[in-house]
């Protein structure tokens, strides 16, 4: 396990080749640099089970693979939902971490990603909450913690400066920013979609798009599809 995590940190294999399991595994071991390294590369790994999230994850991942998504139709559903806080392929919000080139190495930790949002919340994506003087309770990134103001990254991008004299208090959370039960707020084909466009190395518009490692089946086949016949670039003038 040593071997592998040292080989993520090298970037000589891809962060997706440990899972949460793996990881957590690494942190019950007597290796402090190891903790280090984890903590460094992947931020804070929850250390409990979540069953009932792991229901979700493996739920979700079924029905996915059942229901065939389309790509472009899917980049809809990232920015009716998904783009207040994220960035994909140079469109959306820098709040949480950018998805172009994160969270996305494998099938299984997106899925894992977006069916159980805090069990690994990355460096810097730690979630506070600001109680102010006058009852405000301002939730999201700190962006700054100086002596004269605190500073709140919201959901949507906005920016919320609380002086240091009207901070009542700060509080940590062991949540992630990104809510759970996504799964709840669209039909199945609608997170097919969604997934489908998240499970493409690059925008459905490049004919050189390809599922990334996992991916269902029938991505492969779309993707094969589009390539070939340019589908992906004509479907992309209307779908941005």
């Amino acid at each position: 396990m040593r071997r592998l995590l040292d080989a993520v940190v090298a970037k000589k294999l891809p962060a997706g080749v440990l899972h949460a399991n793996h990881i957590r595994k690494v942190l019950e071991m007597n290796d402090r640099e190891a903790i280090w390294l984890v903590e460094r590369t992947w931020g804070r790994v929850r250390e409990e089970r979540s069953p009932e999230q792991e229901t979700v994850v493996a739920a979700m991942a079924e029905a996915i693979r059942a229901t065939p998504g389309d790509p472009v139709a899917g980049e809809g559903v990232f920015g009716r939902l998904c783009a207040q806080c994220h960035i994909i392929h140079g469109a959306g919000k820098a709040v949480g971490p950018d998805l172009t080139g994160n969270g996305r190495a494998s099938f299984d930790q997106l899925l894992s990603n977006v069916f159980d949002p805090s069990l690994v919340i990355g460096p810097g994506y730690g979630v506070f909450t600001v109680v102010t003087t006058d009852g405000r309770n301002l939730t999201g990134l700190l962006v700054e913690d100086g002596e004269q103001r605190i500073v709140v990254r919201l959901a949507g991008g906005e920016e919320a400066a609380v002086p240091r004299r009207e901070v009542k208090y700060v509080r940590a959370s062991k949540l992630s920013m990104m809510p759970e039960g996504i799964e709840k707020l669209f039909d199945r084909k609608e997170i097919a979609d969604l997934f489908a466009f998240l499970s493409l190395d690059k925008h459905p518009s490049d004919a050189s798009a390809r599922p990334i490692a996992g991916a269902p089946g029938w991505l492969g086949e779309w993707a094969a599809r589009s390539g070939a016949s340019g589908e992906a670039g004509r479907g992309a003038k209307t779908g941005r």
